[in-house]
């Protein structure tokens, strides 16, 4: 069971049921009934454990010669392909369950879009073809936020897709950070990220771009949504805390490690105020 929790990544599970979790928030503007909640929630869980293992699975030789994941090729030869694939399946084919039998066809819909996204179009495609993958690859990290949100409430919400843009933004910001750390092991496992194709410089430059946006966006998203001023105060210090160590950080390699550790920070801060700010304010 360890081995298996450890290639459905479970600091991602952990990641995309929090996002979950505040698009329902957003959706309701306060905490859905408990049953609704966790079927919703099992449903996220399941769909992000099962595009893990696929993930894992065919990702194997490439994993395989890389140091910081040959260990997963290592855990699936001592499951065994045959029963991952039939743990993955099932699992994906578990994670619609919850969703049809509460009615929410359009947060079904999106889940299935987020499991293929990430195991077929990203993995199989735009992770091998070239170093820009990581933006459009960015879509099955952020529609957990659409799958919570409608998975409790069929009503248009503009802050619920500012944090779907916002969410779409941070991930390859957030994984570009982890190509420059890594740029030499994504080389030897044959991986065309982008400071491997265009050079540190040239991945710098992106993550501001992409980086530096995300600010402006959760200034948006709570203006969008009318939160109030403890939501401000929370994300403006979360804000600044990112900007501060991702342009301290990418420019210099000792601190990789703190620039990729404060993108997740800086997420998880925002969805916290978000949060806080529903309940509380």
């Amino acid at each position: 069971m360890r081995a298996l929790l450890r290639l459905a990544k479970g600091t991602i599970i952990f990641t995309v049921v929090i996002t979950g979790l505040t698009g329902m928030l957003m959706a309701r503007r306060f905490v859905p009934p408990l049953v609704e909640t966790g079927a919703i929630l099992v449903s996220l869980a399941f769909s992000s454990a099962a595009s893990a293992l696929i993930n894992n699975l065919l990702d194997y030789e490439m994993d395989k010669k890389m140091p910081r994941t040959r260990w997963r090729t290592e855990l699936i030869d001592q499951i065994g392909k045959k029963w991952l694939w039939l743990i993955a399946l099932s699992m994906a084919a578990l994670s619609f369950v919850p969703l049809l039998l509460l009615a929410r066809y359009v947060a079904a819909v999106l889940t299935a879009c987020a499991i293929l996204s990430y195991t077929v179009w990203y993995t199989l495609y735009l992770k091998r073809t070239g170093p820009f993958g990581a933006i459009a690859g960015g879509l099955p990290g952020a529609l957990p936020v659409l799958i919570g949100g409608y998975g409790v409430s069929d009503r248009f919400a503009a802050d619920i897709w500012l944090l779907f843009i916002f969410m779409m933004f941070w991930q390859p910001a957030h994984f570009w950070v982890l190509s420059l750390k890594l740029a030499q092991e994504y080389a030897a496992g044959g991986v065309p990220v982008l400071p491997v194709v265009y050079g540190d410089n040239y991945t710098r430059l992106y993550i501001l771009i992409y980086g530096l946006s995300l600010p402006p966006l959760a200034l948006a998203m709570g203006l969008a949504g009318g939160y109030g001023v403890l939501y401000f105060i929370l994300s403006g210090i979360a804000s600044l805390y990112y900007i501060v160590r991702t342009v301290r950080g990418i420019y210099r390699r000792e601190q990789y490690g703190k620039a990729f550790f404060a993108s997740i920070v800086y997420m998880l801060a925002v969805m916290l105020a978000l949060t806080l700010d529903i309940l509380f304010a």
